[in-house]
């Protein structure tokens, strides 16, 4: 895509273009802005317009604005955000097949897996990092490169209506739904809300993949649907740790695959039977096509596994809710060593706080967990709920560190995880240092 191409789409008003440079990449940072790389300010915390100048100072090609400007290489538009959007729209045009993918738990690790094992298949563009609200789906879209064949775009959900508002960016072929939860309880404000937020995923795509158990819920809206799951039409079973990471079966009809994921993760097989459904629907192999899985590699923050000495870290920082600090719990209560589990706030629960901490406690109580280090303000409930001196509330992420490398000599097997605001990873970086 052009400059003026850009000014034509998005119905704008040239300033002082010199030259028709072609647009690799669309930014909405200046820092990352570069030669073939347009700006796009959008006005949050901090009005995105301050910083177009240092945005050129990096050899942007061009920006948008809502505001008359003199620097070169401009574009003059009413809104950057809806001209945003229309660039994400045009790139969809040209995209064969879309799956989006939303849920309470697990799907930037479906997408990930679902990007891993499609890339055989097609040139594949996928969401980055966890790029998934009204800001991080258009921006995916309008960042697809021109020969991909498929996207895969993780969509987000903090209250009913965000993923219809996101469907009408996406327009997603096949919608697939990994889970249903209580994260985000706050802003929905009932679990009925929350599952009819999720189904939403349902309402514009043609094809669906979703688990059995939640079948019922949605059975009314689905066109042509696969579930997975211990009773799905993809069966999951068997999920356990061993040395090796994640072991499961996963079958289709006549066709069943014994598989050891290299990640530490007992919610990894729900999100595999995920992948499953969508490669049925793109009629490929549903089974044999996981093989490649033997070798995926998490990313950072997502349970990638960190040695500092002879102390196994699984790093599960990234984000937390109850959903998934029980499938951590389950986890880490397999893995043969003495283990620890160091665990933050789980935020945006409102008022189902106290009770949804206080379940997390019992949780954990259900297993052989030898240590639990706790920080943050909502984690007392958990501690009020564990009463043993094993089970400890910090008021420091160094100070956890450090009790933690009092038991490097028991070859520990550590698990961290909290939600995003608590910013867990901290505690990783002090035990490193």
């Amino acid at each position: 895509m052009r400059l003026f191409e850009v000014v034509d789409l998005v119905e704008g008003k040239p300033i002082n273009i010199s030259k028709d440079e072609e647009i690799k990449e669309f930014v909405i940072d200046s820092r990352i802005a570069k030669k073939n790389s347009l700006f796009i300010p959008l006005k949050g915390s901090r009005d995105g317009h301050d910083f177009i100048e240092d945005a050129l100072k990096n050899q942007a090609s061009g920006y948008l604005t809502q505001k008359p400007l003199n620097y070169p290489n401009g574009i003059l538009v009413k809104d950057t955000y809806q001209a945003l959007k229309k660039i994400a729209k045009e790139k969809r045009k040209n995209i064969k097949t879309v799956v989006g993918i939303t849920g309470s738990s697990g799907k930037t690790s479906t997408k990930e897996l679902t990007k891993f094992v499609l890339s055989v298949f097609f040139n594949v563009h996928a969401t980055s990092g966890n790029y998934n609200n009204e800001i991080g789906v258009p921006l995916t879209l309008a960042n697809t490169p021109e020969d991909t064949d498929l996207a895969v775009i993780e969509m987000g959900a903090g209250k009913v209506g965000d993923i219809d508002y996101l469907n009408d960016i996406v327009n997603p072929d096949i919608g697939v739904l990994v889970s249903v939860g209580e994260a985000h309880i706050e802003k929905f404000g009932s679990f009925e809300n929350i599952v009819k937020g999720k189904g939403e995923i349902f309402n514009k795509a043609f094809y669906h993949v979703l688990p059995f158990n939640l079948l019922h819920y949605y059975k009314d809206k689905l066109k042509n649907f696969i579930t997975f799951g211990e009773d799905g039409d993809i069966k999951v079973f068997d999920v356990k740790i061993t040395s090796q990471g994640t072991y499961g079966v996963v079958a289709y009809k006549n066709d069943q695959l014994e598989l050891t994921i290299p990640i530490f993760n007992k919610g990894v097989f729900k999100n595999v039977g995920a992948v499953a459904g969508i490669l049925y629907h793109l009629g490929l192999d549903p089974i044999k096509s996981l093989e490649i899985l033997r070798d995926f590699k998490q990313p950072e923050g997502r349970g990638s596994i960190i040695k500092v000495g002879s102390i196994t870290v699984i790093d599960d920082s990234y984000n937390a809710n109850p959903l998934s600090v029980k499938n951590a719990i389950e986890t880490l209560n397999e893995i043969p060593t003495v283990k620890v589990l160091v665990l933050g706030d789980m935020l945006e629960l409102g008022q189902f706080s106290e009770k949804l901490h206080r379940e997390i406690a019992r949780e954990i109580l259900k297993t052989d967990i030898d240590y639990v280090f706790l920080y943050g303000e909502e984690t007392k409930y958990i501690l009020q709920e564990l009463k043993d001196k094993k089970f400890v509330l910090h008021t420091t992420k160094e100070n956890i560190a450090k009790e933690i490398k009092k038991l490097e000599k028991l070859n520990p097997t550590v698990l961290v995880k909290g939600s995003r605001g608590m910013k867990m990873e901290e505690v990783i970086e002090y035990l490193k240092n």
